[in-house]
């Protein structure tokens, strides 16, 4: 099996962003020539009409796979996982959680113009808590895959709607595709670091959790009560 080390949001926050996203498709009103005028003008308009276009829509990730990617590992067995989840539980103890929240989504430039939400907060808590992990799993002798840490939630990619069939391109990708909106995202604190499970069938990617590394609980989250 293909294992992940990530850290994934609340639900309420997974939703919040994942309509955010949705808001960025708003749909424009396709442009409309200038009527021409005399029966050889809308002759003519008829054969100048201008190619179908679609409104930009959004492919939104799955929400079980809107989360902070911390280490990618490569075919693993339960054996292997079960032994770097134990690996990780005795050393993650100290690793302070971090507060966070998200700041900004942003748009790619170029295809599949894909659209993330960006952390602020302690974001340096959090790539503490990347470096740790794979120092773990390297003293494991883990293969890691060495892609650049970044502290985002992926949130899918913007492009023509699910099935159509437009060669004229999208309307208002525009004005869509490079932006960076504001966004003022609920403050959250993950209590744990999960391992992920991936499986890939017909097409599409699933995820099943395998184990849960409790974290310390950093200066914004309170510990939990002993008695509660």
């Amino acid at each position: 099996m293909q294992l992940l080390a990530v850290v994934v949001p609340p639900p309420e926050v997974v939703r919040d962003v994942l309509e955010a996203a949705h808001r960025l498709c708003s749909t424009p009103e396709a442009a409309t020539d200038e009527p021409r005028r005399g029966l050889l003008g809308r002759l003519r308009g008829r054969r100048d009409a201008a190619p179908p276009v679609a409104a930009p829509t959004l492919r939104p990730t799955t929400p079980e796979a809107v989360f902070v990617r911390l280490a990618t590992f490569g075919n693993v067995t339960g054996s292997d996982a079960g032994t770097l989840a134990d690996a990780l539980g005795s050393a993650a103890g100290t690793w302070p959680a971090p507060v966070l929240h998200v700041g900004r989504l942003r748009v790619t430039e170029a295809e599949p113009h894909v659209v993330t939400a960006d952390l602020d907060g302690d974001v340096d808590a959090l790539r503490d808590i990347h470096r740790n992990v794979n120092e773990v799993a390297r003293q494991q002798r883990f293969f890691l895959d060495r892609r650049g840490f970044r502290s985002e939630l992926a949130l899918g990619s913007i492009g023509a709607p699910e099935g159509s069939d437009v060669d004229g391109g999208l309307v208002g990708l525009t004005g869509i595709a490079g932006t960076e909106v504001p966004h003022d995202g609920a403050h959250w604190s993950p209590a744990h670091v999960t391992l992920v499970r991936t499986s890939f069938a017909a097409g599409a990617t699933t995820y099943a959790e395998v184990a849960r590394i409790a974290l310390a609980h950093g200066a914004g989250e309170p510990a939990p009560d002993p008695n509660g």
